[in-house]
C-alpha cells in the first residue's frame, strides 16, 4: 500500500486533483515535496475526464429518475463549478474583461486581477454557460450521454492547457505557481493518449477532427492576443483557453453529428 502511494504517477495525478477541484487531498499523505505540476501535466486529461465523469454521472442518473433533460444538465453543469470552484470560469471572466478593455499590458494585468468583475467578464461568462448548456442538450438529444460528453469535453479543456503552455510565451505577467512549465514531450504523448482513448470511443472520427480544429483556432486566437496584449499568456488565459476549448471541440463534435443524421 505504502508502495502505491508513494508511486510517481500516484502522486502525479492527487496533485492535479488538488490544484485542479476542491476535492480535498492530504497532500502530506503522499508526499512532503511541493507538488510539481509540470511534471504532473500528463494528467490533466485524467482529471478531467474525473470532473466530467462525476458530473455527467449525476445528470444522467438525474435523467434516468426521470428529470428533464434541461434540469439534469444544469445541475451537471452545477456540479462541475462546484467541483473545480469555478477555477476556468474565472479565467474566462477574467481573461475578457482585461483583453476586452485593452490598453498598456500593466493595465491589461491589473484589470484581469481586479476581484471586480466588469462588464465584458459577466457577458463572457453568461455567454460561455449558455453555450455550454446549449451544446449538451444538443448532444444528448443526438445520443450521447452527458457522462461521455462532459469527460471527453473537460479533458479536452486540460489538453488544451498543456500544448497552449508548449506553444505559447509565459507572460512576465504570469504569477509563480500559476502557470506550469514546459511540458516534455514524454508527457505530451501520455497525455495526448489518455485523451484519445475515451474520445476515439465515443465520437466519430470526423467530428473529432473538426473539433481538434476549431479547438486549435480557439487556442491560436487567444494565445496571439495575449503575446500581443500582455506579451505571452498566464494562468488565468489558460483558463480561459480550456474554457473555449472544450465548447469548440464539442460544437466540431455537434456539426459532424447534425450533417451525418
Amino acid at each position: 500500500m505504502q508502495a502505491l502511494i508513494k508511486n510517481k504517477y500516484v502522486i502525479d495525478f492527487f496533485a492535479t486533483v488538488m490544484f485542479f477541484t476542491r476535492i480535498p487531498v492530504k497532500w502530506s499523505f503522499f508526499s512532503d515535496k511541493a507538488p510539481d505540476l509540470t511534471k504532473a501535466a500528463w494528467a490533466f486529461p485524467l482529471v478531467g475526464l474525473l470532473i466530467g465523469g462525476l458530473s455527467g454521472l449525476l445528470g444522467d442518473f438525474l435523467i434516468f429518475l426521470g428529470l428533464s433533460i434541461f434540469l439534469s444538465c444544469i445541475i451537471a453543469i452545477t456540479l462541475s463549478v462546484i467541483l473545480t470552484g469555478a477555477f476556468h470560469e474565472d479565467g474566462l471572466a477574467d481573461t475578457a474583461d482585461g483583453l476586452g478593455a485593452g490598453g498598456s499590458p500593466e493595465r491589461i494585468n491589473k484589470i484581469i486581477h481586479d476581484s471586480r468583475l466588469g462588464t465584458y467578464g459577466v457577458v463572457a461568462l453568461i455567454l460561455g454557460l449558455l453555450t455550454r448548456l446549449g451544446l449538451l442538450l444538443t448532444l444528448v438529444e443526438h445520443g450521447y450521454s452527458l457522462v461521455s460528453i462532459l469527460s471527453v469535453g473537460f479533458a479536452s479543456g486540460k489538453l488544451a492547457i498543456i500544448f497552449s503552455r508548449n506553444f505559447f510565451n509565459s507572460s512576465r505577467f504570469a504569477k509563480m505557481g500559476s502557470i506550469v512549465g514546459i511540458i516534455s514531450q514524454k508527457n505530451l504523448f501520455l497525455a495526448t493518449l489518455i485523451w484519445a482513448l475515451p474520445t476515439l470511443v465515443i465520437f466519430p472520427f470526423y467530428g473529432i477532427l473538426l473539433g481538434l480544429s476549431l479547438m486549435a483556432l480557439i487556442i491560436s486566437t487567444i494565445g496571439l492576443k495575449s503575446e500581443k496584449a500582455l506579451e505571452g499568456i498566464t494562468g488565468d488565459i489558460l483558463g480561459a483557453m480550456a474554457f473555449l476549448a472544450e465548447l469548440a471541440f464539442l460544437f466540431g463534435i455537434i456539426i459532424v453529428s447534425v450533417t451525418v443524421n
